[in-house]
């Protein structure tokens, strides 16, 4: 047998290429498909139970027409119906989009742009119309498509930029760096086939298409999670915020109130600026159920909690501090000033009698003390001599209106 003779060592040879293995597009596209009307079927369950959750069932028809399309790509179908079928998953990934732009508009209480929607749909429906029907060309096609895309996402990214609660706003701003990252992957993707990056002619065509394939996996899996999050964020903010609302009259409870005050820097003892203060409190409810029932005080607070909200201003904190006791405090505003709202808020439930169910009136009157904040003195001390005021003009007659610095005088 002859010798085998060996090539020479070549260091340079020795160097293996990079491979990428190669990926199952038709496969990988399926699977997303699948994971996607599973996750759009949980959003939309979600949405089911809880009436205001309108947000998650668009998000739900957004991932549900997603995955569709998806189904559609790799299906093999009879000869003939490829045009149907491409035609089907344009719109149906045009017609997604338009449900995650609506649902993220919603949940953030954004106004809706019509012209942007529209033209998320115009744009694959003129791609069909040009590059499909009238002059085929695949490559225009796409790449027309894909302009709606990132049109989407920018839109979304803009979207995401103002967050319609303070305990959400990281989880909007997270996302806003997922959409960012799959803008430029869908940018950079897509440059191959319109060979306008150069790094891009460099790269296998299937190396694009695998990468682009995983990188729309992972960002639908992040926006679903993310979508998720967000609805569940709201719903315990929610909560929250029913933990500091009284339910029978929708002012703040005691809670609520002080947790308010504690925020609003105008209430801040520092500040020199004055706020009004006054106390409330309804004469003889205790009367007013015996007589009428519990379900006509019922009645009687919720009307009085209406008339407290339609006659104080937006900025005052109203609230219901227990019982037949309500509070209201004025920031940036003088004790006369207060005292002047509270004299309206009397004669006003002196004016508006409350029916019962079996249309019985019920006539209520109710006093006021009222006082104001001073430097370097906490609004608790305000709110006790607002107190005082209020239970002097209880002891001397009721349905009036007095100053604590009057009962001091009088005192």
């Amino acid at each position: 047998m002859g010798r085998l003779s060996l090539p020479a060592w070549n260091p340079y040879r020795a160097k293996m290429p990079i491979v990428v293995l190669p990926i199952d597009i038709p496969t990988l596209a399926l699977s997303r498909g699948l994971v996607q009307m599973m996750l759009g079927g949980l959003l939309l369950y979600l949405g089911s139970r809880d009436e205001t959750a309108s947000a998650a069932r668009l998000w739900a028809l957004g991932f549900l027409l997603n995955g569709l399309s998806l189904f559609i790509f790799p299906l093999q179908i009879p000869p003939g119906w490829e045009q149907t079928r491409t035609i089907l998953n344009h719109l149906t990934l045009g017609a997604s989009s338009v449900f995650f732009l609506l649902g993220f508009w919603m949940f953030g209480d954004q106004p809706r742009r019509i012209w942007i929607l529209v033209l998320m749909l115009a744009i694959p429906i003129g791609s069909l119309l040009a590059w499909e029907v009238l002059w085929p060309n695949a490559r225009l096609r796409v790449l027309c498509t894909a302009s709606g895309q990132a049109l989407f996402l920018l839109a979304l990214q803009h979207s995401l930029g103002s967050a319609p609660r303070s305990e959400i706003a990281q989880i909007c701003r997270r996302l806003r760096y997922v959409v960012l990252a799959y803008l430029l992957v869908v940018i950079w993707s897509y440059a191959s086939l319109a060979d306008v990056l150069p790094t891009s002619a460099k790269l296998d065509t299937s190396y694009h298409r695998s990468f682009f394939s995983v990188a729309s996996l992972l960002f639908m899996l992040s926006m679903a999670v993310g979508c998720l999050a967000l609805q569940f964020a709201l719903l315990a903010a929610r909560n929250a915020d029913l933990a500091m609302v009284d339910w029978q009259t929708g002012l703040l409870n005691r809670r609520g109130f002080f947790g308010a005050a504690n925020r609003d820097v105008r209430l801040r003892p520092e500040r020199e600026a004055p706020a009004g203060v006054i106390a409330l409190d309804i004469d003889h409810f205790k009367r007013i159920n015996d007589e009428y029932g519990h379900a006509a005080g019922d009645r009687v607070l919720e009307a009085l909690g209406k008339s407290l909200r339609e006659l104080s201003d937006p900025g005052s904190l109203v609230a219901r501090m227990g019982g037949e006791e309500f509070c209201i405090v004025l920031p940036a505003a003088s004790q006369h000033e207060a005292r002047i709202l509270a004299e309206r808020i009397r004669a006003h439930c002196r004016q508006t009698p409350v029916a019962t169910e079996d249309r019985r009136r019920i006539d209520f009157t109710v006093s006021a003390g009222v006082s104001e904040t001073r430097p370097q003195q906490s609004l608790e001390l305000a709110i006790a001599r607002a107190d005082e005021a209020l239970y002097y003009a209880k002891r001397n007659g009721r349905d009036q209106v007095v100053l604590g610095t009057e009962r001091i005088a009088s005192d």
